[in-house]
């Protein structure tokens, strides 16, 4: 197989138009990076081109991926494996160790009717106007470790597929059905139709989040890092928990505050129905 060893390469300077918004929204299209990253992304079958240098090779763990990639691309027609030189592969990378692999993911977006569940049970999380991408990313990856059945991202949130956020989630944006810029009212009306209860994270709320008893279908928002909810009205959820905090601090980051609540509301599965009169 030829290296490619030129920037200017039709293919190469294609591929690196994904480091910018518009050109993955257009594409439907992102980059992953690092050898754990692609391993699961070769999972969940969401890869459909890799570029890779010689570094690749200088682990085990890196030669049995590079092996797997050639089996794949050897079975499926669409698939593309290419050796590059280590600058190319810098170019096209956004951190400093790659770690000798870049691949192409396709962008799996969910819509809110396919989410219609028959489930007397469900946990939804949405993401209102979270700015941070490693906040975004952290919330993505604990809202798929306890169950969560989809994340709704209004607009006004940062970008899920931004290298950032997918480098934080772990490779859990491969797996958790994921809905991006929803209105508000769009899922408002959804959610109530869907029986769900719209519980707010809010350092305001008028309930401490352990003395509540949360519904068995729950929404948990979470909004913004420094102004909280953004697109979401107050007076449109349902209740609003707090969490209590000591020695003068005033607020948790919104990753470690969305973790608490999601988790709080996994703990008590099988309680009674939420009683906040």
């Amino acid at each position: 197989m030829e290296i490619i060893v030129s920037a200017q390469n039709t293919l190469i300077k294609e591929v690196k138009k994904l480091q910018q918004k518009k050109y993955r929204d257009f594409n439907k299209k992102y980059l992953v990076e690092g050898i754990r990253m692609v391993e699961e992304g070769l999972r969940y079958d969401v890869l459909e081109s890799f570029f890779y240098d010689e570094t690749i090779c200088k682990t085990g763990r890196g030669s049995n991926l590079l092996h797997k990639i050639k089996e794949k691309v050897k079975s499926e027609n669409n698939t593309g494996c290419y050796e590059v030189t280590s600058s190319i592969l810098n170019g096209l990378a956004e951190t400093e160790t790659p770690q000798g692999i870049v691949a192409v993911a396709i962008q799996r977006i969910t819509e809110l009717p396919s989410l219609a569940y028959n489930n007397d049970t469900g946990l939804l999380l949405i993401i209102d106007g979270i700015q941070d991408p490693g906040n975004l990313g952290t919330l993505l990856r604990t809202a798929w470790a306890c169950g969560t059945q989809a994340v709704i991202c209004l607009p006004g949130t940062v970008e899920p597929f931004n290298n950032k956020v997918v480098r934080a989630t772990m490779g859990s944006i491969f797996q958790i059905p994921l809905i991006i810029n929803e209105s508000w009212t769009n899922t408002k009306r959804w959610c109530y139709e869907q029986q769900y209860s719209l519980v707010a994270g809010d350092i305001s709320g008028q309930f401490e989040y352990s003395k509540v008893h949360y519904p068995q279908k729950v929404a948990l928002i979470i909004g913004n890092e420094g102004h909280g909810l953004m697109s979401v009205s107050p007076d449109q959820v349902d209740y609003k928990v707090k969490i209590p905090l000591l020695n003068g601090v005033e607020s948790l980051n919104a990753s470690v505050a969305g973790g608490i609540l999601l988790y709080e509301i996994v703990r008590q599965r099988g309680s009674k129905p939420c009683h906040c009169d």
